[in-house]
């Protein structure tokens, strides 16, 4: 049985695992630049750090045994340190790495039915700061809860 959790941390492992391979070298990441939780600009230890938090579920019943799950999260991208122009490349590169990445691996890996890059939107400036941008990308994931 998964719950919403499972998947979450599923989402992280995913990213932990396979960004690199959509992403030149020097724009890799460590596993530790991803994590679960909202984005906070002065603790965030990286010039970019990933975030990948849960907003809600939407549940429909689906068997006597199970419900159909449509479980939204957010992923954020928070890039600072670096040139405005340079920022706003590593918006993108980072968006298309997890969009490519995701619409490759629909599964997680065999974990769960489906997920959705359903929407993104790229920040000019966090907390009014323009050496710091963020992107977050809306994810829909697709599973049957087991109860």
């Amino acid at each position: 049985m998964i719950n919403e959790l499972d998947v979450t941390n599923q989402l992280i492992k995913v990213i932990q695992n396979h960004l690199n391979e959509y992403l030149i070298e020097k724009y890799q990441i460590s596993k530790g630049q991803v994590v679960m939780g909202a984005p906070d600009v002065d603790k965030a230890p990286f010039p970019v750090t990933i975030y990948v938090e849960p907003t809600y579920s939407q549940i429909e019943e689906s068997t006597t045994c199970s419900d159909s799950i449509d479980f939204r999260l957010t992923i954020w991208v928070l890039c600072k340190r670096d040139t405005q122009m340079n920022l706003m490349e590593k918006q993108f590169v980072y968006y298309n790495s997890i969009y490519y990445l995701l619409r490759n691996n629909t599964s997680l890996d065999g974990f769960i039915d489906e997920t959705k890059v359903i929407d993104a939107d790229f920040d000019l400036a966090v907390e009014a700061n323009p050496n710091v941008r963020g992107s977050d990308i809306q994810v829909s994931i697709s599973f049957e809860k087991d109860f």
